[in-house]
């Protein structure tokens, strides 16, 4: 037997396989600071929930 398409294909594989992860499944946002109060402060307006417009009465 050639092992040598068998050993490409698994490598090719891998490396395509890695680059689909870390182009499509790594995260895009970095982590918060908790020291920076900036990030403390859009973390905390992000989390709030946006008011729904059935609740609100005229």
């Amino acid at each position: 037997m050639i092992w040598e398409p068998f050993l490409l294909a698994l490598v090719l594989g891998l490396v395509m396989s890695a680059g689909l992860y870390f182009a499509y499944l790594w995260p895009s946002v970095e982590p918060l600071d908790p020291d920076d109060p900036d990030d403390v402060a859009a973390a905390a307006a992000a989390a709030e929930p946006a008011p729904d417009d059935a609740s609100v009465t005229t």
